[in-house]
């Protein structure tokens, strides 16, 4: 494991979205490598996700800082919705408690 503080509280992050979504009924297809998103989840209904896992960062005020996706995620959405394909979807965990030095 990483000692990078960052990639350590972003593998978290990254397995708690899996868990939940897991504990929703999802089956996680997990991309290993350092490709356009983190992970495929699908259940049994259909429902197709692909995620792209950021934890929630907060600005001195309080105020939540928004993550966007990047030039490539964008252009694969682009090319997804040309195709039926669901989009790329941000989704967030914001709890750090698991975070150990």
């Amino acid at each position: 494991m990483s000692n990078n503080i960052k990639h350590r509280v972003g593998l978290q992050s990254k397995l708690k979205i899996m868990e939940d979504l897991v504990s929703r009924g999802y089956y996680i297809f997990n991309e290993t490598n350092q490709g356009p998103i983190d992970f495929v989840a699908v259940n049994m209904e259909g429902d197709v996700k692909f995620v792209e896992c950021k934890t929630v960062s907060r600005r001195r005020n309080g105020s939540k800082i928004h993550r966007i996706l990047n030039e490539s995620q964008r252009e694969l959405n682009k090319k997804f919705n040309s195709k039926g394909y669901p989009e790329i979807k941000i989704m967030y965990n914001e709890t750090k408690e698991l975070v150990h030095a």
